[in-house]
């Protein structure tokens, strides 16, 4: 017999909408036969009735020709020879009838119970397996989705713990549910068969059984047959039986493996990050605007197809078209209230789309996955051998390096010559003469020099390394490490190529010392996926912005410089008059004493404080001195 068509039980644990798919048709190949095997068991049930009714039949033609005898007739009556004849044939019918009666209980025993137990048995328990399913699946997707809106704020550990404990007891009850509801519809096909063939066998051996005195011919014609179909019965039921064990065998190792896969974030020490995927498939949270500010996410499973990434909501045939990722970029954003958040965007930059992992490692794989499509590495006759070599280059290139100083330093030439040439990320020292050059008029030279070296270099674009660009960083997407950080005051010049609009570069002024009392340049040419005359336009506004930024900055404290000055000027002229009235109140106290026997007015006494008497003694002091002098 031909091969059984089965369901992967290994991948019921992931529970893909192709999977889905093939579920369906397993369930519509389910429903076709119970459908089928439900009018096969009518024409039996029909059968079996008109047997039962056949020997009914007979044992009543057999009980009314022995009653012939007994019955008075007007007319030939009294005849022996008939009556003897009929109670002959009365004998025979009899017998004929223990026959039909004997053929009933096998047709009972052999064709009805087996078609019985298939309907009563086999196809209730797919219905009931499958009522299971859904139950299960849905209370998992209800336990994912309260997983999904857990806020990345610290949250009571409790509440939190209770969650991810759902989504364990969902998952692990999800996919052994599934497993076992694929192994009932495996199973099925198996059983299929036997219910279709055990009756039809048991129908023909009790009807051979029945004219075996009279069908000998028949019987020889048909035995070699029968013999064959109840070997293959056979053989079908002992290969169910080795296939139910290694099913059984195969579930229990499932559970195993995949015990620590139902948790929502797995111990990455456990289950490390594969960074060298070209193709990747899962479950992803895809944010969609509902208004002009308004959002809301909805879970669909995305998956890789060549370069593009596509997604399929369950229920569909297909997928569908999401994004070009050939030449994309990918990075970690932080979004809304949500973890794992990633952001791919388009070629162009005209399309972004945002997407929420289940946990950190699923975000880290799907970006190292993206990044690797983006390189086109997926085109080579060995994209994860080249995936790997390309991820351990990046992972070098995180060690930590010597300081910015000593790493240009060690590109400076130490003869007199042209500056070397390289690929897009290095940088390069503007010499002339063997010594820095500063001059604004020759760093432009310099840089288009550098773009004609690199549109000349014939190298691939797998050794190109991808980073971003920010305003005053450069950051490498796939590991989020920033790689050079200058400020926008030290950008001399920042131009672009005028073949290949791709290639841009800038020359900085380094924060090291001076070289026979120069500043020492550099400058830095790169590849771009954009326009590099925006990027360009976008440094200048910014150096612009910043210039801006640091004048107000300056005028600012100048002004608070010369509001201070002013309002220190104003205290030492208040203290100033201040003393100025206090000396005029001493001299006119001391007037007023030098005046012996007149009281203050209104028979008042004055009274000074110390530091006025010893004013007023010191003063009259120097009026005798003086009047001593004259």
């Amino acid at each position: 017999m031909p091969g059984i068509d089965k369901l992967p039980l290994e991948e019921t644990l992931e529970d893909s909408p192709q999977t889905r798919s093939l579920l369906g048709v397993f369930e519509e190949d389910t429903a076709a036969t119970s459908s089928y095997f439900s009018q096969l068991f009518k024409a039996m049930q029909r059968i079996y009735d008109a047997q039962n009714e056949l020997s009914a039949a007979t044992h009543l033609t057999s009980r009314l020709l022995k009653d012939y005898e007994k019955q008075r007739f007007p007319l030939g009556g009294d005849d022996e020879v008939m009556s003897s004849t009929l109670q002959q044939f009365a004998k025979v019918i009899d017998e004929l009838s223990s026959c039909h009666a004997v053929l009933s209980t096998q047709l009972a025993d052999a064709m009805m119970f087996p078609i019985t137990q298939f309907q009563e048995r086999d196809l209730r328990e797919i219905v009931i397996l499958k009522e299971v399913f859904q139950i299960s699946s849905d209370d998992h997707d209800t336990a994912v989705n309260r997983y999904s809106r857990l806020s990345k704020r610290k949250e009571n550990e409790k509440v939190k713990n209770e969650v991810m404990e759902d989504v364990y007891t969902s998952r692990k009850k999800q996919h052994e549910t599934i497993m076992h509801y694929f192994a009932s519809l495996n199973m099925l096909q198996y059983k299929k068969k036997i219910a279709l063939l055990e009756p039809l066998l048991g129908y023909m051996q009790a009807q051979i059984s029945f004219f075996k005195l009279g069908s000998e011919n028949l019987t020889q014609q048909w035995e070699e047959f029968l013999t064959n179909i109840g070997t293959s019965v056979q053989n079908v039921r002992r290969e169910m039986d080795s296939d139910a064990e290694a099913t059984e065998q195969t579930i229990q190792d499932l559970k195993a493996a995949s015990d620590p896969l139902y948790m929502p974030d797995p111990d990455p020490n456990k289950i490390p990050v594969n960074r060298n995927l070209t193709r990747k498939a899962g479950y992803l949270n895809t944010r969609y605007k509902t208004g002009l500010v308004s959002s809301a996410w909805e879970r669909q499973y995305f998956f890789t197809q060549g370069g593009n990434l596509m997604s399929q909501s369950r229920g569909d045939v297909a997928g569908g078209l999401v994004m070009d990722i050939d030449n994309c970029s990918v990075m970690a954003v932080d979004c809304d209230d949500r973890r794992f958040c990633f952001q791919i965007t388009s070629f162009d930059g005209k399309k972004a789309v945002i997407l929420q992992a289940e946990s950190r490692k699923d975000c880290e794989e799907w970006i190292a996955t993206i990044n690797n499509i983006s390189k086109r590495i997926y085109l080579s006759e060995n994209p994860e051998e080249i995936a790997a070599r390309v991820n351990q280059s990046a992972l070098e290139a995180v060690t930590p390096s010597p300081s910015f100083q000593q790493r240009h330093e060690s590109f400076r030439p130490s003869t007199q010559g042209r500056p070397k040439t390289g690929r897009s990320g290095k940088s390069y020292q503007l010499v002339e003469n063997g010594h820095p050059m500063t001059p604004l008029r020759k760093c432009e030279n310099v840089v288009f020099q550098r773009f004609w070296s690199m549109f000349t270099l014939q190298h691939s674009l797998m050794s190109l390394k991808m980073f971003c660009l920010f305003i005053s960083r450069l950051i490498d997407p796939q590991t989020q490490v920033t790689r050079l950080r200058f400020p926008l005051s030290s950008v001399v010049l920042c131009a672009s190529h005028q073949e290949n609009k791709r290639l841009f570069g800038f020359v900085l002024k380094t924060a090291g010392g001076r070289v026979d009392g120069r500043p020492v340049t550099v400058c830095y040419v790169f590849e771009s996926n954009n326009d590099g005359e925006k990027i360009c336009d976008s440094v200048g506004l910014a150096k612009q912005i910043a210039l801006h930024s640091e004048m107000d900055r300056k005028a600012t404290q100048k002004q608070r410089g010369l509001d201070k000055a002013k309002e220190k000027q104003q205290e030492e002229l208040h203290k100033q008059k201040q003393i100025e009235k206090d000396l005029e109140e001493q001299s006119r106290l001391i007037a007023a004493s030098s005046r012996p026997g007149q009281p203050a007015a209104d028979g008042q006494f004055l009274v000074l404080s110390n530091s006025q008497s010893e004013d007023s003694d010191a003063g009259e002091e120097g009026q005798k001195t003086g009047e001593s002098e004259a």
